[in-house]
């Protein structure tokens, strides 16, 4: 949506001066002390800095009519808990401010807010929008406080322009904040800012909206003739939940009252009350400027916690073979495989020794009788320690060492070897792969007279028997099974998971049928996820492993490699002959939408409800005729005209969703394939999105084992008609990127860069980041510049947003993958716009990526 440019020239706003409208001070040193030394002696006497009763879990998290952790009006230097969301209602007869908050990183808190100031220049329905920024610089300890800075209006008009330095300290059941502020919160002005005294630039702060809107205006943070000091106390009362709230406020909103706007100022003192009606609700009232009455209204979601019980078919209970199972089990597959299974990825196998064997090892005595010129051994932990005569080829003397060794029963996974009596002092050091059964041992009855193991009925009809349970069980977890194999002490199983968000909780509840279901003679699991008729991520288990887990509580990291991830290969035979008998397929759903737009000027909320029915025939694998068709059930949409002085390739969105009402989204036809292991391809055409249709594809590259993916999209498309039906408009372009992922391991951030030419002709760079919690919560931003003039885009300057997905297995008590996704934008404009889904391979691979499976193993371990 469109909204008008506001800017503000006021000469006589808060903060504004320039220097000639005052006397340049000679001493600028002793200025600028002075002001520090009353700062430092105001933060003191407020955190009462004697060794208080401490105890930072009692601290009360209020919330200011801005949104972010403050008191009413004054921020706070609080940060919440990592990952805090926070929707904030504040209403007083002069204001509403609607807010959105998200703990960011545990020191870092972001906010955006939507803000309506009745009577402002000149308008009965003014909105204004801002972002904000809070940093933690301290962490509060007991003879310390918190310190925190922050920014209220990082992007937006300046209206609510304001930064702060301040502290918060907990005494007994008070929570103290005192602070300095510049801009808005410098309007009861307490000393000289201390930035203009060493360099005078800072002595001048621009007029809200003087450089535009929308862009991070540098000239104006910390800017200002003059710094305020502004504190407050909290008080958890003994009432359970309830905090008594009191601030001196350094605002007089002097710009609203310009206008006529604004609170009549009669006290710079609030007071108020803050009530925890549920653990994620809280309600507050207060008295402001001794003038006017507000209430707020506070709701915290955690998204780091998901609905604590799920309606869902029932786990499996874990079963565990016993020792003598395992053992065969595990030989019988050492010898089937010449002393190695068919997975790498598993590897080595040692040779399983039998008791006799191992209670008869002696290391030392192995490596001195190889006859290798060896001289001393010594074993360190994991480590081998060989000083020996140099012979041949170092490494492989030095693998051969540690084969030796292990063969005696030594679990080493590095060896070094020397030759003491070399003047030049050469060392030779490798690792051997870890070893994830070595601990499974024979006892002297395991095996038969001729050494073969006898386990189960391995006769056709007993396996088929197994594998239909099999299937049946895995059917029964609401998993769908393509295809299924057991042979040589490997179980292989092609599924398709469309029932949990995460594939790791997938792969965990088939383990769990695995492990009571499959026969005692296999060993490994090999669950391959299958994806649009593709094999998309294969997942090894060592089943010995998993039952030593069930046994032993250890962690899932613990186990190593016996959880191992790789892509599977490009040939796969099993799943083709299963390929006539699973194609073509029919999916279909019908559900309820929800369309919305907010931040237009005329229209600040407007909604649209319609039943979405969604259609998929799958051909081939790979091959696949997607639709879905919109039927309206309510739409107060109305389209303002687009004043962009660019195509309007999307601020005519307003038009497509009033006319629009029954419509064909999407019709297009499909067709994936797995290029390399590691590279996914794929061709469109047909009705791409509600605005476009036109033909292209994209190309995905994951590295095996890397957080890392690269990806590179084109499409030629064409404007769609106002109606979505099936007329077009004259509006034609090329349009592409190259885009860079990573799935960062710290605090589940995300990372993406995408380089290209967007929808107008624009050449540019998009840059996102999120965080993705393990509930598949994932909350971020994006910002987009391209060569498109700031003046030229429009008001905002550039393209920017917030992404919010939130999937409703998070919220609801069942299993589902449908996720809401919602892309916040102050408004709509032309500049740095791409296609809907034209990264679509990202989103399809992600939930089968290294990075999201590798961080949810205890998911398959305990699902």
């Amino acid at each position: 949506m469109v909204v008008r440019d506001s800017h503000i020239h006021d000469p006589i706003a808060a903060g504004t001066v320039t220097t000639a409208n005052r006397p340049r001070t000679r001493n600028r040193g002793a200025k600028l002390a002075r002001g520090l030394l009353t700062e430092a002696a105001l933060l003191l006497s407020c955190m009462g800095l004697v060794a208080p009763a401490w105890g930072q879990s009692d601290v009360p998290e209020t919330r200011s009519t801005y949104g972010d952790l403050g008191i009413l009006e004054m921020p706070s230097a609080r940060m919440a808990p990592d990952g805090q969301m926070a929707i904030n209602v504040a209403v007083r007869p002069d204001t509403q401010r609607f807010s959105l908050a998200f703990q960011v990183l545990p020191w870092l808190e972001g906010s955006f807010r939507y803000s309506h100031i009745p009577g402002y220049d000149g308008q009965q329905a003014y909105y204004d929008r801002s972002f904000g920024l809070k940093v933690r610089l301290f962490q509060e300890y007991e003879y310390w406080p918190d310190i925190s800075v922050g920014v209220r209006d990082l992007l937006g008009t300046g209206i609510y322009g304001s930064e702060y330095l301040v502290a918060s300290k907990h005494v007994w059941q008070f929570d103290l904040t005192a602070g300095m502020g510049w801009g808005r919160l410098a309007q009861q002005s307490a000393f000289a800012n201390p930035f203009g005294e060493l360099f005078s630039s800072f002595n001048n702060r621009p007029p809200p909206g003087s450089n535009g809107t929308g862009q991070v205006d540098f000239s104006q943070f910390f800017h200002g003739r003059s710094v305020g000091i502004f504190g407050g106390i909290v008080w958890a009362t003994p009432i359970d939940g309830l905090d008594a709230l009191v601030e001196y406020s350094t605002d007089r909103y002097q710009i609203e009252r310009r206008f006529g706007a604004g609170p009549k100022i009669k006290s710079q003192l609030n007071e108020g009350l803050n009530y925890q009606i549920f653990p994620s609700v809280a309600l507050g009232a207060g008295w402001y400027y001794g003038s006017t009455w507000g209430a707020m209204l506070s709701f915290d979601l955690d998204p780091t916690k998901s609905s604590p019980s799920k309606l869902g078919p029932t786990l499996p209970s874990p079963a565990t073979r016993s020792d003598m199972e395992q053992s065969q089990a595990l030989k019988q597959l050492v010898d089937q495989n010449n002393g190695l299974p068919q997975s790498s990825a598993i590897a080595p196998w040692t040779k399983v020794q039998t008791v006799n064997q191992m209670n008869n090892g002696d290391i030392p005595a192995a490596l001195l009788s190889e006859g290798g010129g060896v001289r001393n051994v010594e074993i360190d932990g994991s480590a081998l320690l060989v000083n020996a005569e140099r012979r041949g080829e170092n490494e492989e003397q030095c693998k051969r060492y540690g084969q030796i060794a292990r063969a005696a029963g030594a679990t080493v996974s590095t060896v070094a070897v020397t030759d003491f009596d070399d003047p030049q002092g050469r060392v030779t050091v490798c690792s051997l792969p870890q070893l994830i059964l070595a601990s499974m041992v024979l006892s002297s009855d395991s095996t038969n007279d001729s050494g073969a193991s006898s386990l189960t009925d391995s006769s056709p009809a007993a396996r088929q028997a197994v594998k239909r349970k099999i299937m049946s069980d895995i059917d029964a977890q609401s998993i769908a099974v393509f295809a299924l194999s057991l042979s040589g002490g490997e179980l292989w199983l092609y599924y398709e998971n469309t029932h949990y968000l995460g594939e790791a909780e997938a792969a965990g509840r088939i383990a769990r049928v695995l492990l009571a279901d499959a026969p005692a003679d296999i060993e490994v699991f090999h669950l391959i996820s299958v994806k649009n008729g593709l094999a998309m991520r294969e997942i090894q288990i060592a089943r010995s492993a998993m039952e030593r887990y069930e046994s032993s509580g250890i962690g899932a990291n613990e186990l190593g490699p016996a959880i191992s991830l790789k892509l599977p290969q490009l040939d796969n035979p099993l799943l083709d002959d299963a390929s006539s008998t699973i194609y073509p397929r029919f999916l279909w759903s019908l559900a309820p939408s929800l369309r919305e737009s907010a931040f237009d000027p005329n229209a600040p909320f407007q909604i649209q409800v319609l039943a979405a029915a969604q259609g998929s025939v799958e051909v081939l694998p790979g091959l696949a005729f997607d639709g879905e068709f919109d039927r309206n059930i309510y739409n107060d949409f109305q389209a303002q005209p687009s004043n962009s002085a660019l195509p309007h390739v999307r601020s005519d969105i307003g038009e497509y969703l009033k006319d629009g009402v029954n419509a064909i989204s999407e019709l297009a036809m499909t067709y994936r394939t797995r290029l390399a292991p590691d590279v996914v391809g794929e061709l469109k055409i047909g009705y791409l999105e509600m605005m476009y249709a036109g033909a292209g594809g994209q190309v995905l590259w994951e590295p095996d084992g890397s957080r890392f993916s690269f990806g590179a999209d084109m499409y030629e498309v064409r404007q769609r008609g106002f109606d979505q039906l099936f007329d077009f408009r004259p509006y034609h372009i090329l349009t592409g990127h190259v885009t860079a992922y990573y799935e960062s391991p710290y605090y589940g951030l995300d990372f993406a860069v995408h380089v290209g030419r967007y929808l107008a002709g624009d050449y540019g760079a998009t840059f996102e980041i999120t965080r993705r919690f393990s509930t598949g919560v994932e909350v971020g931003a994006f910002a987009t510049f391209t060569n498109v003039p700031f003046s030229k885009f429009g008001e905002g300057s550039f393209d920017k947003g917030i992404i919010v997905r939130i999937p409703l297995e998070w919220a609801l008590p069942f299993y589902t993958q449908s996720t809401f996704n919602e892309t916040l934008r102050s408004l709509t404009r032309d500049g740095g716009q791409r296609l809907d889904n034209d990264d679509s391979l990202y989103d399809e691979t992600r939930p089968t990526s290294y990075g999201e499976i590798s961080g949810a193993l205890d998911d398959i371990t305990s699902p």
